[in-house]
């Protein structure tokens, strides 16, 4: 694959993640790859190739004859994907301690704005923020397996949902559970920062939880939308 088609596959990839994330295309809506392809002025080669791997990662379904549309997504599915980000980011915290340890700068540049966000209910910037956030740490870790597998979980597309069903969560204080993150990396203390990462995770996940004993018991089945 040459880098110039690389770079269009990726700029499509992203493209369709804004889009789901920030709710402009939802559960069902089919991706059409002509009008992608026109938007970046490429062939359809790129655009497949990005559908391909959203497809792999469970952000799109796809069939023959039908083509591409966006996947619904259980909240129960979200959970397992939390619980694995948990030890992810407990082991890219441990590795990026060293690299991170007073060069925090960045990082508490994030957090203002996830913390700035929560305040505005802008569950669309939150999420926005908090994929940069978490993936600054996975990236210090300097492991692309590590990456690779972080990024398969896809919740840069579903942190906006996940904030819409927990309505009885104060998101502030949600937010500014990644200032302590980033005091212990700056601190070069990687084992304290993976706790704390992992801690957070698992708070939604307690959350989310919550929320889906609340609709089995009134007969539903919980679905990202």
């Amino acid at each position: 694959m040459s880098s110039d088609r690389k770079s269009i596959a990726q700029q499509v990839k992203e493209i369709l993640i804004q889009r789901i994330g920030s709710g402009e295309l939802r559960p069902g809506d089919r991706v059409v790859e002509a009008k992608l392809a026109e938007e970046v002025q490429a062939s359809s080669i790129p655009v497949r190739e990005a559908i391909r791997e959203l497809v792999a990662i469970g952000v799109l379904e796809f069939a023959p004859r039908r083509g591409a549309w966006v996947r619904e997504v259980s909240l129960a599915e979200i959970i397992e994907s939390l619980e694995v980000r948990a030890e992810l980011d407990r082991l890219a915290a441990s590795r990026a301690a060293v690299r991170l340890r007073g060069r925090c700068g960045e990082l508490r540049a994030t957090v203002r704005r996830i913390v700035a966000a929560a305040k505005k209910r802008d569950f669309v910037a939150f999420q926005e923020h908090n994929q940069v956030f978490h993936r600054l740490i996975v990236e210090a870790a300097e492991n692309r397996a590590l990456l690779r597998v972080w990024g398969s979980l896809a919740l840069d597309v579903r942190t906006r949902v996940i904030m819409d069903f927990l309505a009885s969560v104060d998101p502030i204080k949600l937010a500014k559970e990644h200032e302590a993150i980033v005091e212990a990396l700056d601190r070069g203390d990687g084992k304290q920062a993976g706790a704390l990462l992992a801690s957070h995770a698992n708070h939604l996940v307690s959350y989310l939880q919550e929320e889906i004993e609340k609709q089995e018991k009134r007969g539903k089945r919980v679905v990202v939308r």
